[in-house]
């Protein structure tokens, strides 16, 4: 085999080599010498390329040599060198094309930009000793990774991996004696924080369950001691029991019309664990107590404010174990202390989250508080058809999706019928009888979906996604050319879509074009300009995007942005380089990174490889958190257990800012012990927020700056705020969203999306344009006009930005001049500067930011990406975060938080769980930073949370998925630092499917860490990765190493099997002994006939539930095939 990607040797002491290959396309050298002609159909270089004599190419072969331009690339001969005296197995993943032989590495003849190696070492167990990645460090030096093992087996110290000169990957003796090996690197490493605790330690309990008792970190402060004090033995402990007298858990039942709790579950009855953080010292303050009947369903999460006052949450299940109602603290104790009511009761309209089913268990009703009812209707394949919220129930309107034989879905948009819920559900059902469930669609050309599913008339389609090849009726690009895969290897692939201008019957073709490893090659998109955007992308041998270049055409202009990336040998990367309409190039960025890979030094725009504009460097502390950034235009000093006062949980105790390592400013932070701000307070610029709050985090009072703001509510809906903030009456409408805003006096309107569609008072009208994927194409305000195209913005008719990763590109004329920005650890921007016309630099822009985010501008300046990196819609005061737009002036959102029901315990209107310092939230979805603790784990909000809105968009998630890591880039959708976001699955018992939700993980070091910006054709590489806003799916958007679906299906059969385990047991435990179950006194209770009849449905239950495991188990498997 020519291609050769990865080569896996495996050696055993005794036993004979193995190798494996695989495919994958090229490393590019600085400077390159070519001896003899080796089928390729390109020959590059950065700097130079030299044909030696003799170099000749045969008749009939046409091959492109070129080189490519600057580079920050460096390679070193790879080293080789292994431990043949132990166990091991050498893993090898080429890079380039061609033959590679062990002698040609061992004798040095092969560098690093064409093979990447690693090692791992075993003992005779077969256990993991050592895992060595060699030359893997961005110095070159063996990233050495030391596994040891207690007495039973356990890896009860877990050890950072380090750095140390490599001698080819063999074992490390040394690696854990002191003054040694790690030890040795963690005592003074550049750019690495100094520590003699790099290890993580565990405590086990003395049983056979070994459970996890005290969980420690890196660092001297987090290793588990005999006690805790003002700065060590700061772990996470668990403790473990069951329920006591003292400790009252509510008994909840449900009733025909809601449920009623008249009396507690006994003593011994209940799982219980208790959680104590970090910060915590003694006491109940600031722990968190969860509760598990013998099912294993959570029935109640407490947390505690203080000693003697805790928040709980109950979960309330009926007698199949389904989620019937969710209970926030604002009507338990502390709050309104509620132990009955009605669904037409006040207080659960206002407060309680509710689910119903049908008698196929399948959810088809829910309410999030204040929001009211959200329907859902399924065909016989128990496919959500149907949706519709209460907005649209007074119109008659319904989200409808549409499937094919493969339940992908090819058709979504809305349907027109006034009936009810339970009578549409008898129309599907019924129709599905005579009827075909899915669609399909002939292979001729110009083809369409046959609409013969439900439904088939009073249809508005608004994203309709092409699969398979490119025959498709309207397709107007046309079908692949040149190197581009042909369209009979495109089955399974998501070839085109075309997705609807909400509010018109204009729909924007999208087509994407793959090469032989499934990768986008090209996206050919029309525009909302009249125009149109190609996006060709360019992939080394591995996999890695090396170079996207779009060519955007826009009210009869067009303007080509060309970006490629610089990689390290282990691909991380190293600089961005741009050119706008064949301009000389710009490195936009230059990455340094210490020996573990962390950033530690950036610096921004060089028309070389030498001279930049500016430069900054970060260090971080023993935890990998974010300590300081410094440069001489902005820096900042982060606190955490070195604060005023110490936290150790990843709450930031002071934030020092200025230049270079001068400080004058500081801002002091205060918590509670549920990790809410509750006071930011900052000297040198004068800022100050003071806070309370109500039992589910609504804001009760906001002191600023002295101005005190009192908050009044309806449920979580803020009806007034009174006092120095604003003054004014909020309303809204069916779903929760706030129709008139109380601070601004704004009249809205809200589209399908819940996305703010028009505005209006006295001086002031607005509009906003969206596609129905919920992107934003186009604001007028006031008869002025900005359009938005992936990154482009235009001003009136013409360009006024382009934005990338490190800020904008502004048109003047027919150039552009850069702009950069320095952010702080949360990604809002501090401080915006250009290459003035003398070759300096010159500040543009300077902003101070209180907490909650509203600004204290320090210099005005022309960007409006300001707080998150998010845009500020200046007419209203409130920044667009994709999602819903967020006011930081009284610090909630206007609208009902998308996801809601990943954090019930929270009002479904705060703000980044009211810790604006630690948490950011990328898109108006969901909150993201260290320690994401406060999503309640309960899996069934997770998956119906977002089947209704996003109905209309599914097979857009990856669209936003991608997107977001553009954005990033650009700095719309800002990570935190050293993050990069990424879509993963969420496997849900209830709904026996995977959940994707969007979450930010360490960044790898590939260029899809930074995708290169919002037109990039990546952003087309899996439409229907995952469905818009979460919604089931068994695909998997990935934007670091890549997995393969076969690794998602693995995942998927692997839970099934332990779920078909565990219901093997439970079913043989309640044959043996139904009363042991009998939690709620059902089966003592009853009659000597129905309880017969409760065991047996109980029985036939888990028979059923662990059949169609294994049904799930076979379909999964045939897919596989």
């Amino acid at each position: 085999m020519e291609n050769r990607k990865n080569q896996i040797t495996t050696y055993f002491i005794g036993l004979i080599s193995m190798f494996t290959y695989v495919n994958v396309n090229a490393q590019e050298e600085q400077d390159r010498t070519v001896n003899i002609y080796n089928n390729e159909t390109e020959i590059t270089a950065k700097g130079s390329i030299t044909l030696k004599d003799g170099f000749y190419i045969p008749a009939g072969k046409t091959v492109r040599i070129y080189t490519t331009g600057l580079s920050f690339e460096k390679y070193v001969p790879v080293l080789n060198s292994v431990s043949v005296n132990q166990n091991y197995i050498l893993t090898r993943t080429f890079k380039r094309p061609g033959i590679f032989t062990d002698t040609d590495i061992a004798a040095g003849g092969r560098n690093t930009s064409e093979v990447n190696q690693t090692v791992q070492y075993f003992d005779g167990l077969g256990r993991s000793l050592q895992a060595i990645t060699i030359q893997g460090s961005p110095g070159f030096r063996d990233m050495v990774q030391p596994v040891v093992y207690d007495a039973f087996g356990r890896e009860a110290v877990k050890y950072q991996s380090y750095a140390e000169v490599s001698n080819g990957g063999g074992y490390r003796a040394d690696a854990l004696t002191p003054g040694a090996g790690q030890a040795s690197f963690f005592s003074g490493t550049t750019g690495i924080k100094a520590t003699t605790k790099p290890f993580s330690v565990m405590v086990f309990e003395a049983s056979p369950l070994n459970r996890v008792l005290e969980q420690g970190a890196p660092g001297d402060a987090w290793q588990p001691a005999s006690s805790r004090t003002a700065t060590t033995g700061r772990t996470v402990v668990s403790e473990y029991g069951t329920n006591l007298a003292e400790e009252p858990v509510k008994l909840w039942t449900v009733t025909s019309s809601g449920a009623s709790s008249a009396a507690n579950y006994a003593t011994g009855r209940l799982y219980k664990t208790k959680i104590k953080d970090e910060n915590w010292v003694s006491g109940n303050a600031g722990t968190v107590d969860e509760y598990k009947d013998f099912d294993d369903h959570v029935v109640l999460k407490r947390v505690w404010e203080t000693d003697t006052k805790s928040l709980s949450t109950y979960y309330v299940y009926d007698d199949f174990g389904d989620l019937r109602y969710v209970l926030p603290p604002g009507v338990n104790e502390n709050g309104s202390d509620t132990n009955s009511f009605m669904e037409s009761d006040t207080v659960f309209k206002n407060f309680i989250y509710g689910y119903h089913y049908d008698d196929r268990r399948r959810l088809i009703e829910k309410q999030i508080p204040g929001k009211g009812w959200e329907y859902m209707v399924y065909n016989v394949l128990d496919q959500i058809v149907l949706s519709q919220d209460s907005v649209q129930r007074g119109s008659g309107k319904w989200n409808y999706s549409k499937y094919d034989a493969f339940a992908r879905v090819v058709t979504t948009g809305l349907y027109t019928s006034s009936l009810a819920r339970s009578a549409m559900q008898t129309e599907v059902s019924t129709d599905g009888i005579t009827n075909i469930l899915w669609e399909s669609r002939p292979d001729a050309v110009g083809s369409d979906y046959t609409n013969v599913a439900f439904p088939r008339v009073s249809t508005e389609a608004q994203v309709i996604s092409y699969y398979d090849n490119y025959s498709f009726v309207g397709n107007t690009f046309g079908a692949p050319t040149g190197e581009q895969m042909p369209a009979d290897r495109t089955k399974t692939l998501l070839t085109g879509t075309k997705v609807n201008i909400l509010g018109t019957t204009t729909m924007l073709l999208t087509v994407n074009y793959y090469d032989d490893e499934s990768r986008v090659v090209q996206s050919k998109s029309q525009n909302h300009l009249n125009g149109t955007d190609v996006v060709e992308n360019t992939y080394d041998f591995i996999g890695q995007l090396k170079a996207s270049t779009r060519t955007h055409v826009g009210n009869g202009a067009t303007t080509t942005i060309a970006r490629r990336y610089d990689l390290d040998h282990m691909g991380r990367k190293l600089a961005t380089w741009e050119s706008i309409n064949g301009a000389a190039e710009i490195a936009l960025n230059r990455m340094y990174y210490n020996e573990l890979g962390q950033l530690f030094k950036k610096s921004v725009h060089s028309a070389d490889t030498t001279n930049f504009l500016q430069s900054g460097t970060y260090a971080y502390n023993e935890k990998g958190w974010t300590k300081t950034y410094s440069s001489p235009q902005f820096s900042y000093d982060l606190k955490y257990q070195d604060g005023t006062t110490p936290q150790f949980n990843g709450n930031i105790a002071n934030q020092f800012w200025g230049s270079n390592t001068s400080y004058p400013n500081v801002f002091t932070y205060g918590y509670d012990h549920l990790n809410r701000l509750l006071s930011g307070t900052s000297t040198g610029t004068v800022m100050s927020e003071l806070l309370t709050y109500d039992e589910i985090g609504n804001i009760v009072s906001l002191n600023r700056d002295g101005a005190l703001g009192s908050y009044t509510y309806t449920g979580n809906k803020l009806n007034q705020v009174t006092g120095g903030l604003a003054t004014g009456v909020y309303s809204y409408d069916a779903n929760g969203n706030a129709k008139v805003d109380g601070r601004t006096g704004v009249t809205l309107t809200y589209n399908q999306l819940n996305l703010p569609a028009a505005v209006s008072k006295i001086g002031l009208t607005m509009a906003y344009t969206y596609d129905a994927t919920g992107a934003k194409l186009r604001k007028t305000s006031n008869g002025a006009t900005r359009d938005y195209a992936k990154g482009i913005e235009y001003d009136g008719a013409n360009i006024d930005i382009i934005h990338n990763e490190e800020g904008l590109a502004r048109r003047n004329g027919s150039v552009y001049s850069y702009e950069y920005n320095l952010t702080d650890h949360l990604g809002n921007v501090r401080l915006s500067f250009y290459k003035n016309p003398s070759a300096a630099l010159e500040v543009l822009q300077q902003t101070n930011y209180y907490p909650f985010g509203k600004t204290l501008v320090a210099k005005d300046g022309p960007n409006k990406y300001l707080y998150n990196g998010k845009e500020l819609q200046e007419e209203l005061g409130q920044l667009d975060y994709g999602a819903r737009f967020y006011d930081p002036v009284v610090g909630r959102w206007n609208v009902v938080d998308p996801l809601a029901e990943k954090g019930r315990r929270w009002s479904p209107y705060t703000y980044t769980f009211n810790n604006p310092i630690r948490f950011t939230d990328p898109d108006g979805m969901w909150p993201d930073g260290p320690g994401d603790e406060d999503d309640d784990g309960i899996p069934i909000g997770l998956q119906t949370g977002m089947a209704i809105g996003g109905a209309i968009r599914q097979g857009w998630n990856s669209l936003k998925t991608l997107v977001a890591n553009a954005g990033d880039a650009v700095g719309i959708n800002k990570t935190a630092s050293g993050k990069k976001w990424q879509a993963v699955d969420q496997y849900s018992k209830e709904s026996d499917s995977y959940n994707s939700v969007m979450v930010q993980v360490p960044r790898e070091g590939a260029v899809k860490d930074a995708l290169g910006h919002l037109g990039d054709g990546v952003n087309a590489v899996a439409l229907y990765a995952s469905l818009t806003k979460g919604t089931t799916n068994t695909l998997l958007a990935k934007t670091g190493k890549e997995a393969s679906a076969a690794s998602s299906m693995n995942k998927a059969i692997s839970s099934l099997k332990q779920n078909i385990s565990e219901h093997t047991q439970k079913l043989k435990e309640y044959k043996a002994d139904p009363m042991k179950f009998d939690n709620k006194g059902t089966l003592k209770n009853a009659p000597e006939e129905l309880r017969a009849k409760i065991i047996a449905g109980r029985v036939k239950h888990l028979e059923k539930e662990i059949q169609t495991f294994r049904e799930n188990i076979e379909k999964i498997q045939n897919k596989k095939k």
